[in-house]
């Protein structure tokens, strides 16, 4: 009997040690994971703070930037209502191709009562929360009055307005923050950088005269403009190794205003075109009348908030340097199933050594 006893004894103790060290298991894995209770601040573009008790529940995409990015990350269906540029015939989004038109809104200073009063409605008949629920928007200027009239309702207000690369990886970063999601498409976009970078390193060029030079034109209202830093596209040249030849400290920032003639002195290797130009990259090649001058016409969406970024980037870094960049953007391979794998492993070996100790000991005890 009493052997029987001590046979109960090792088996519940075998048990005790093998649920105690598997307990560790979900606790280690856990601190990887979003938690849902996690309270969240973020600062915008206007040094406002929101405070939220948890992800949105619901969001507001103001901005073809915000429709982008929650498409990216996999979460496009928190959004409950669009700006009018978010629309598939403005912004060529597919996967609001169809979606009813009243989920759109002209977002402008001029629309701002209509704004307002349109949220109000989606508050009062119970499809928005404003304890819960989150605008994203531009940050303006010209729009401040309407946040501002926004928040005076309740209503959770977060804009952004970005000037660099980085800025706009934080965007993503913080758009993935305000609605719970991981943070796999934001880190991507600060290792495309960085692995631009260390390869352009590699090769030693990292000296300014090392690198290709190139110049960023846009033109609005008649007028031809140099950026002169202070932008994205200014960035795009930076990061992706080149020298950005119209940079003037004693002119204004982000753009100057020029002729073409001035451009073809500055005699770069590339002109990367603005997207809303009107005419073609060959258009302007032929204005231009320098066939050593290569003009590449960037995409509309390189310039925003979003995602999208990174192609530019990528496409900038692959049409300076084909040697060295080509293909796909790169993506970031994840060590977080090794690590696990290496977790399991561990602790399997812990359980094993728990349990031979436990029965030697109960064993030597028996004797």
């Amino acid at each position: 009997m009493g052997g029987l006893n001590l046979s109960k004894m090792s088996i519940m103790a075998i048990l005790a040690a093998v649920f105690l060290c598997v307990s560790v298991v979900p606790f280690a894995v856990a601190e990887d994971g979003n938690a849902d209770s996690t309270a969240i601040i973020i600062t915008d573009s206007r040094e406002v703070t929101t405070n939220l008790t948890g992800p949105a529940v619901q969001v507001a995409a103001f901005g073809a930037f915000a429709t982008n990015t929650l498409v990216d990350i996999g979460q496009l269906e928190k959004a409950v209502i669009f700006d009018a540029s978010s629309e598939y015939s403005k912004s060529g989004i597919e996967e609001v191709k169809n979606y009813s038109a009243d989920m759109f809104i002209t977002v402008s200073s001029a629309n701002k009562d209509m704004v307002v009063q349109t949220m109000l409605g989606l508050a009062d008949n119970g499809t928005w929360n404003k304890t819960t629920d989150v605008i994203f928007g531009y940050g303006y200027s010209y729009l401040a009055t309407l946040w501002s009239e926004l928040e005076g309702y309740g209503f959770h207000v977060i804009t952004f307005y970005p000037d660099s690369y980085d800025g706009i990886v934080q965007v993503v970063e913080d758009i993935e923050t305000v609605v719970g999601a991981d943070h796999a498409v934001s880190e991507n976009m600060a290792y495309v950088k960085t692995y631009i970078y260390e390869t352009l390193l590699d090769n030693d060029i990292n000296e300014t005269s090392e690198k290709v030079t190139a110049v960023y034109v846009s033109y609005s209202s008649s007028v031809y403009k140099l950026g002169n830093g202070g932008s994205v596209t200014v960035d795009f040249i930076n990061n992706a190794g080149g020298n950005n030849v119209a940079n003037d400290t004693s002119k204004a920032v982000p753009t100057y205003a020029v002729d073409l003639t001035a451009i073809v002195q500055l005699s770069p290797e590339y002109v990367l075109l603005d997207g809303y130009y009107t005419g073609s990259a060959e258009d302007f090649s032929e204005l231009l009348g320098d066939d050593s001058i290569h003009v590449f016409k960037m995409n509309k969406t390189w310039n925003s908030y979003c995602p999208d970024a990174t192609v530019g980037l990528w496409t900038v870094a692959s049409l300076f340097y084909p040697q060295y960049f080509d293909g796909e953007v790169p993506v970031e391979t994840s060590d977080d199933n090794e690590d696990n794998t290496m977790l399991y492993l561990a602790v399997g070996a812990v359980v094993v050594l728990v349990v031979v100790a436990v029965v030697v000991f109960l064993r030597r005890g028996n004797k």
